[in-house]
């Protein structure tokens, strides 16, 4: 007889939740007030209440009931926004938590001996040269120093770090400078102490496997610090990279490990359950208390729960419930990428994977087909949010995922093991470690081996966050865990064709011409299809290229470097380390004579060593790919210095002529110059740079000024914007519109701003 469901009311349950998410999803857009969130909710209440007593369904009026209480939830905190200091200040706060060293959480901060922010603040206490001191929870710290806020995205595929920081408790983040002061008692604090003991089992680790640890450190525990970034990125190359962030397979590994433990120790049903909840809870909150890691938590009690009622477990209301939960704790977990990936994840892999693992356990035998089915849905899951993140979809995914589906239980169980051994006897641990160490030996060299074979990713641009959506009922329409009426088939060949018709412009081949954002420095892409060349790439503290390329799933087929300061070309590394890489380097003719930045000269040698060919070029060189025309400016062999070298190009992209002329300072316009659709001014709008005879050869159509918000420079310069408007220049700045897109049609220029 087929067992009961631990909440028969699963489907009604599950579409409330929905509803609370969408209304937490709705609150980025609109907030609607206390006031009305409870008007209305007492309406439908009402409504719901004297439906039932007709007995009707009230659903719709409980889904919208959770709909506002969702976004009132989420408006709560989204809403009203702690505000930064200006220069230095002096900073009162009592240490909530330690990050790492003195790096640690504030609360009760108080700015200039009055109200300062009402959430906690992440500062960093500076050291002096040499100083070593040490701080602990609960004491009252004060000294002198600054508060930023978070930069929410400004370009395509950028992270809201805004969100970042409220998923984890905080919004305001800065510093304190050498001299303060820590006054009181260290108290006890439970976050503090999973921080020391999850110090105390990296330790372990790392006696047990020595110079392997790392991998055992991340599989254990989802510390990626001490990894090296080459496995790192090929293992997100093969689609294993989830292996390293804490999840369900490790839940479920620790589960079924204690499970295990406690039969073989005839523990009862009911102590055995509580004993299981309080081990899975302890590994919660050693490995950082993730949004994956709570879901995963609450999914694996659920179905304890059921085994011990002796009812019928079903995993998408637990799924449901598991974000329930994740959001009533934090609702910006909603809008956060890890969040958003893991849920969407199992999401799909529990609407397909019953229907594809039934075909294949019909045609393949010994059970090997329930085993593929398993990965096979969890790859085509992943798939809509990996392009999402990393814009490419991983070839062989497949096989290293079943690989890791045998490997990584093994390399988990024993790194737990060997680390408990380490602590009592690290002679034996460190020779039972030689033989696990051995296993991941054997993975990391097939994942660097499969990583870097030819053709192992697919570029592709990133879906529209709506695509995703449709995805999602895609999987629902045709899932066999959803019963629904006939219709259903034909409207997931409907829905297709409208995924289809919602993802083919993201193919779009037009002529594009794209000024990024990133801060106080210039990065620009003119790009054709699914082909770039870079004009610049950014500071090295700046990733907005890298995620940029990635969110487009372009291939880049030259990096062109105005010149070498590290605002300029600082990014270079990131670029080329990355799996965009890039054909080819060009910059001008001497540039390399004046590299100040360890930043740009690490990069260049980067390119050698990955035989990326560096042209130097000087004026009357000219460019040609057969998409696009560049005709080389400046500089000539009488020119010396680092902004004196500026490149200056005439770019011609479908019919428009573009003008980047790097740093040029006034001195060294020389010209002459052509006129041109789009200048992309010198040097951020400095006063040195951008002459009024220049403008008046060039006259542009459209100004782009490159420069960061509220740098300390002053840029861009009261006259040269005076300038600009005295030829008629419409002009845009990344520091009030964000990412500025030009698309190009038979030299028509359509602008859109990112803000």
């Amino acid at each position: 007889m087929r067992r009961r469901l631990l909440l028969p009311v699963r489907r009604k349950l599950a579409l409330a939740i929905v509803a609370w998410l969408a209304g937490i999803a709705a609150a980025q857009f609109v907030s609607l007030p206390i006031q009305i969130v409870i008007i209305f909710s007492a309406l439908l209440l009402f409504l719901g209440v004297n439906r039932r007593r007709h007995r009707q369904s009230a659903l719709l009026f409980v889904m919208g009931i959770m709909l506002l209480l969702g976004n009132a939830h989420a408006a709560h905190q989204l809403g009203w926004r702690d505000t930064p200091t200006d220069g230095k200040a002096e900073l009162t706060g009592t240490v909530a938590a330690i990050e790492e060293g003195t790096r640690v959480y504030l609360t009760d901060v108080t700015v200039n001996g009055g109200a300062g922010p009402r959430r906690d603040v992440l500062v960093t206490l500076m050291l002096e040269e040499n100083e070593l001191r040490e701080v602990f929870v609960g004491q009252r710290v004060g000294g002198t120093g600054r508060l930023f806020a978070q930069d929410e995205a400004r370009n395509p595929g950028g992270t809201d770090r805004r969100i970042t920081a409220l998923c984890e408790g905080y919004e305001l983040s800065g510093y304190v400078l050498p001299g303060w002061t820590a006054q009181g008692e260290a108290v006890f604090s439970v976050r503090e102490a999973m921080r020391r003991a999850r110090l105390e089992l990296l330790g372990l680790a790392q006696t047990a496997f020595g110079e392997h640890a790392a991998l055992f450190q991340g599989i254990m525990l989802g510390d990626k610090d001490g990894i090296d970034s080459q496995l790192v990125a090929a293992m997100r190359l093969t689609g294993t990279a989830h292996v390293l962030a804490v999840s369900g397979l490790h839940m479920s590994i620790v589960a079924t490990a204690v499970a295990g433990l406690l039969k073989r120790l005839r523990v009862r049903k009911l102590p055995a359950f509580i004993a299981q909840g309080v081990v899975l809870l302890l590994f919660t909150g050693i490995t950082g208390a993730a949004p994956g890691t709570i879901r995963a938590l609450v999914m694996a009690m659920l179905r304890q729960l059921a085994m011990l009622r002796r009812r019928r477990y079903e995993p998408l209301t637990a799924l449901a419930i598991a974000a329930f939960v994740t959001t009533l704790i934090c609702p910006a977990w909603l809008l956060n990428g890890s969040f958003q990936f893991s849920y969407y994840v199992v999401l799909g892999i529990l609407l397909i994977e019953g229907r594809i693992s039934s075909w294949m356990d019909r045609r393949l035998p010994f059970g090997v087909g329930r085993t593929i089915g398993v990965c096979v849905s969890a790859q085509i899951a992943a798939m809509p949010m990996t392009l999402m993140f990393y814009g490419y979809i991983p070839v062989f995914a497949l096989p290293m995922n079943m690989l890791c589906s045998l490997i990584a239980p093994v390399l988990m169980l024993a790194g737990w093991g060997c680390a408990a051994l380490a602590a009592v006897l690290p002679g034996a641990a460190q020779f039972a470690g030689s033989g696990a160490a051995w296993i991941a030996n054997l993975f990391e060299a097939v994942s660097l081996h499969a990583a870097g074979v030819e053709g192992g990713i697919i570029r592709l641009p990133a879906p529209h966050p709506a695509t995703l959506l449709l995805i999602a009922a895609l999987l629902v329409l045709v899932s066999n865990r959803i019963v629904m009426k006939r219709p259903r088939y034909a409207l997931a060949w409907l829905c297709a064709l409208v995924i289809a018709c919602s993802y083919l412009p993201r193919l779009d081949p037009a002529a594009r011409y794209v000024q990024l954002d990133v801060g106080q420095g210039d990065g620009a892409v003119m790009r054709y299809g699914r082909h770039a060349v870079l004009m610049d790439v950014g500071p090295e503290s700046s990733y907005d290229m890298v995620r940029y390329l990635r969110h487009e799933g372009l291939t880049v087929d030259a990096i062109l470097l105005s010149h070498l300061d590290e605002d300029h070309a600082g990014a270079l590394r990131s670029i080329l380390n990355s799996e965009i890489g890039a054909g080819e380097i060009v910059m001008a003719r001497g540039a390399d004579a004046d590299i100040e930045s360890e930043a740009v000269m690490s990069g260049l040698n980067l390119a050698g060593e990955l035989g990326v060919p560096v042209q130097q070029v000087e004026a009357g060189y000219a460019i040609d790919n057969g998409w696009m025309h560049i005709d080389v400016l400046a500089p000539d062999s009488s020119l010396a210095g680092s902004n004196e070298r500026s490149m200056v190009l005439c770019a011609e992209l479908a019919g428009a002529k573009i003008l980047m002329t790097g740093d040029l300072p006034i001195e060294c316009e020389r010209g002459p110059y052509p006129d041109c659709d789009v200048l992309k001014v010198a040097h951020h709008g400095s006063k040195y740079a951008t002459s009024d005879a220049f403008l008046a050869q060039t006259m542009p159509e459209i100004a782009i000024i490159s420069v960061g918000a509220g740098n300390s420079y002053g840029h861009p310069t009261q006259r040269v914007l005076d300038s600009l408007d005295a030829v008629d220049a419409h002009v845009y700045r990344t520091d009030e519109s964000g990412c500025v897109t030009l698309t190009i049609t038979d030299g028509r220029i359509e602008t859109r701003t990112y803000l």
